[in-house]
């Protein structure tokens, strides 16, 4: 059984900033005063901003991002150099622009330092080569292609080949993150529109250098949302983890409830099955808990302990709810991977053998503790909690128990 990924709360989703970003540059763009005054500026926004993408991609070793910062730096250095009139090696560079960010969203992240991380850069820095070598008339015929004469001429000084490159990278994000559903995705999709704005423009130097520093901006968030991921939210069920429970124990106030799961047997389990089943129990276990009702939120604790947190609502009210993702759980159907099982889904369907697949029984038991006035902090509530999953197991297991301290 492959579980799916858990229905997770992300404190913010690059849709909305990279959009607000995009629509403020094209705000600053579009009147006239605002632009005038922004200009001297421009610069500095451009480098800066890119600047801060690059250190900040390197510090968190995401050779991806880095590698797309350069090459939006290059392309603006490139494009800055250029005359008044479409040259060969900046139709060169904006017909890479899109390539690059379609080939570093596909691939996957091994690390800056990597021998992938490494070999990416590399090719960032050899096509800077090969644009600056085209750029001095060695290729023949390389303006024939990239500008497809006067009639390619199809927004501003873009032609058709670069017009479709952006045109196919910007399905291929959109499919890549709604395959993925990760943070890198929307952040390069953003960029990309920023640039295409930029290019589109580039007989207008202060555009470009707008556009490139709004693309470096979302860069930059994207970035920082990575940073969250790593910091707060758990790798292998994508729950937020014990740190974002620390965080969020910080804030809690006035009526709440928390609620201790933990998988029954889970030892046994993983030392019978193995780690890699082990690891599927508790990604299932995590979507089922993702799901709970009542405006719970679901946490990583560790090991195989998971936490909901309800604000509003004793633990009378929050108990219900705990219970209903008890029995989600132990009415799942879980199965041992068969050992003939391809790696990749068949198109047509199989017929399977009897007993090629082993059903294995999950269940979780839950204690249960609101705040009141013997639990009056999240660290007393979260004790409390503890010893009522002791008596859960101490009950058979499979059980939710409340605090003693709950009234009847």
């Amino acid at each position: 059984m492959a579980p799916k990924r858990p229905t997770v709360r992300h404190p913010v989703s690059l849709f909305v900033p990279g959009g607000v970003l995009l629509l403020a540059a094209s705000a600053v763009q579009a009147e006239e005063v605002v632009r005038s005054a922004a200009a001297p500026y421009a610069v500095f926004l451009c480098y800066g901003a890119c600047a801060a993408a690059l250190l900040l991609s390197w510090y968190y070793d995401q050779s991806r991002l880095l590698c797309v910062a350069s090459v939006v730096v290059l392309t603006v250095w490139i494009a800055e150099r250029l005359p008044n009139v479409p040259h060969v090696a900046g139709l060169a560079a904006v017909f890479l622009l899109p390539l690059n960010f379609m080939l570093f969203a596909w691939i996957k992240e091994r690390g800056v330092m990597s021998f992938e991380g490494f070999l990416a850069m590399g090719a960032v820095v050899a096509q800077a080569y090969g644009v600056v070598w085209i750029g001095g008339g060695n290729l023949r015929g390389a303006e024939a292609f990239l500008g497809w004469g006067e009639r390619s001429v199809a927004l501003g000084w873009l032609s058709i080949p670069a017009l479709l490159a952006f045109a196919i990278a910007g399905v291929v994000l959109l499919v890549l993150f709604a395959i993925r559903r990760t943070t890198a995705e929307p952040g390069l999709l953003w960029a990309l529109a920023a640039m295409f704005l930029g290019v589109s423009q580039t007989l207008q130097r202060d555009a470009l250098l707008l556009y490139a520093g709004t693309a470096g901006l979302v860069l930059v968030f994207a970035v920082l949302e990575h940073g969250y991921d790593i910091a707060y939210r758990d790798e292998l069920t994508e729950l937020p983890g014990r740190r974002a429970f620390n965080h969020v124990m910080e804030q809690l106030g006035g009526t709440y409830t928390l609620a201790i799961c933990d998988i029954d047997e889970f030892k046994k389990l993983n030392d019978t099955y193995g780690h890699e089943t082990g690891d599927q129990i508790l990604r299932m276990v995590a979507v089922k808990l993702s799901q709970v009702g009542g405006g719970g939120r679901a946490f990583r604790y560790g090991g195989e302990e998971f936490l909901l947190v309800f604000r509003g609502l004793s633990a009378k009210e929050a108990a219900p709810f705990v219970e209903s993702v008890r029995q989600a759980v132990a009415g799942a159907e879980f199965f041992l991977r068969a050992p003939d099982r391809p790696v990749m889904k068949p198109k047509e369907p199989v017929a399977k053998s009897p007993g090629t697949r082993t059903p294995i029984d999950i269940t979780i038991s839950a204690g249960v503790a609101g705040r009141s006035g013997r639990h009056s902090s999240p660290e007393l509530v979260l004790d409390a909690a503890d010893t009522a999953l002791y008596r859960a197991k101490e009950a058979g297991r499979n059980c939710v128990k409340l605090a003693e301290t709950t009234p009847a």
